[in-house]
């Protein structure tokens, strides 16, 4: 159908790794589902949401060759409680040979993992914390010499602040073992040790391919966190709005910069962004060290994209409506397939 969009989102009753808090994350998708729906209908296209399991994977693929959408919108974060499986899904969408948003498989594969994304970024002169991949205690114990403390330790293949807490800043060799043994035994999964940087925070939301759109600056504001505590973005920052985490860890739109430091930032993001090969949106986290020079955190190939989420809040400091936004992504991603089949 020539104006329908389908609406594919993760519908996860549980996590299969992890705490039980993780599954807050994997079911925000489901409210940002019903704000794009909302969106879509309100720029006039007709609509049809749908909660992706394995009890409807067939369903849902006869569904897609049934109705024929001129895109599938792909909020799609995990499959049945796996965040590994993201790409999977975008997998499927390939094969059936239909545009759907974002980034393709192979990209969501490689931004998911951090180690692989890390060593692109070095090959290519971008600035990243200095750190490893540890699968292994005595990794731990032979791999960390030439490292300083305080060492940032987080999941490899996590998203969204999945496995990060306060505890996650370690500065000596007790705390990085414990907190090692903690994320190896929760998720299954090598260990990210990095030197912690203790700078400024910035994200950098961009849309569009050719060329693509970087919204304005935005930067977390840590002045209330307690002097002891990490001045990081921990699980409870993003995702659980009662916590003193997350309301001592807002996000400032436009950030308070020098157009120097601006321009740096957002040379360093754009770089990052083609670099990686992301496609039609896609956020960058960003930190200073001390000599002011941005260094990469993550890149979020397939961002949050909820109305009050850092994207949606970049593109509010531009003028955008939330709906511009969403059509923003629509248009962009159906003229990106339409100009592929030519």
């Amino acid at each position: 159908m020539k104006n329908l969009i389908i609406v594919i989102y993760n519908d996860d009753r549980e996590s299969k790794k992890g705490s039980n808090e993780d599954i807050i994350s994997l079911q925000s998708v489901i409210k940002t589902s019903e704000a794009v729906e909302r969106a879509l209908i309100e720029s006039n296209f007709k609509t049809l949401r749908i909660g992706l399991n394995s009890k409807n994977l067939i369903r849902t693929i006869e569904k897609i060759e049934e109705s024929k959408p001129c895109l599938i919108f792909n909020l799609c974060e995990a499959f049945n409680g796996d965040s590994s499986l993201e790409s999977n899904v975008a997998a499927v969408f390939e094969l059936l040979n239909v545009a759907y948003t974002g980034s393709p498989p192979s990209v969501i594969g490689l931004t998911s993992d951090k180690e692989k994304t890390k060593q692109l970024l070095l090959q290519n002169n971008i600035p990243v914390p200095a750190g490893l991949s540890i699968n292994t205690v005595q990794n731990l114990e032979s791999g960390i010499w030439n490292l300083q403390f305080p060492l940032m330790v987080k999941p490899q293949s996590e998203d969204g602040s999945v496995g990060i807490d306060s505890n996650s800043v370690v500065f000596n060799f007790d705390s990085l073992k414990e907190k090692f043994e903690y994320i190896t035994d929760r998720y299954s999964q090598p260990v990210i040790v990095e030197e912690f940087i203790d700078g400024r925070e910035f994200n950098v939301s961009i849309l569009g391919n050719n060329p693509p759109h970087i919204f304005p600056v935005a930067e977390i504001d840590y002045s209330k966190i307690p002097p002891n505590a990490p001045k990081i973005l921990c699980y409870k920052s993003k995702w659980m709005k009662d916590s003193d985490s997350y309301r001592f860890t807002p996000s400032v739109c436009p950030a308070i910069i020098s157009p120097e430091m601006k321009n740096g930032i957002k040379e360093v993001a754009l770089k990052t962004f083609e670099i990686t090969g992301c496609r039609d949106y896609a956020r960058i986290d960003i930190r200073l060290d001390n000599n002011q020079t941005p260094f990469v955190l993550e890149v979020n190939a397939n961002p949050d994209i909820s109305i009050d989420a850092g994207v949606a809040e970049s593109a509010k400091a531009d003028g955008w409506s939330y709906n511009k936004l969403i059509k923003g992504i629509v248009i962009t991603a159906i003229e990106r397939f339409n100009g592929n089949k030519n």
